[in-house]
């Protein structure tokens, strides 16, 4: 049942950042005043996450044997989104940048129902 709801969880949070996230944060990054070098790096990482939030979430569907390995960068991608969420707006910042949240919960579960699962 966890691998399910893991699985239900990554493939929302890559739904959202793909569908929400390029609207609401990659477009108003690209029409920013910004070195072209510093929009085309921001762009090509936008899509190298969307490629790495799908690929993970088939992942965690098959059961693959990266799976554990991807389930832990998630929780280190939910740890990455606190200390810049923290630093940049103190505990408030939380709130500014949630994705912390999704990551950390898809991870766990997905990390908490292998070990059970052993």
């Amino acid at each position: 049942m966890m691998f399910r709801i893991s699985f239900g969880l990554a493939v929302l949070t890559a739904a959202l950042h793909i569908l929400v996230g390029t609207f609401d944060t990659l477009a108003p990054m690209l029409n920013a005043d910004l070195p072209e070098a510093v929009r085309g790096t921001l762009h090509a990482c936008w899509h190298m996450v969307s490629l790495f939030l799908a690929v993970s979430a088939w992942c965690i569907w098959r059961r693959h044997p990266a799976a554990p390995v991807l389930a832990g960068m998630w929780v280190a991608s939910a740890l990455v989104f606190v200390m810049v969420a923290v630093w940049q707006g103190g505990a408030g910042g939380l709130l500014v940048l949630p994705q912390w949240s999704l990551l950390a919960l898809t991870g766990a579960l997905y990390l908490w129902a292998n070990r059970a699962a052993l």
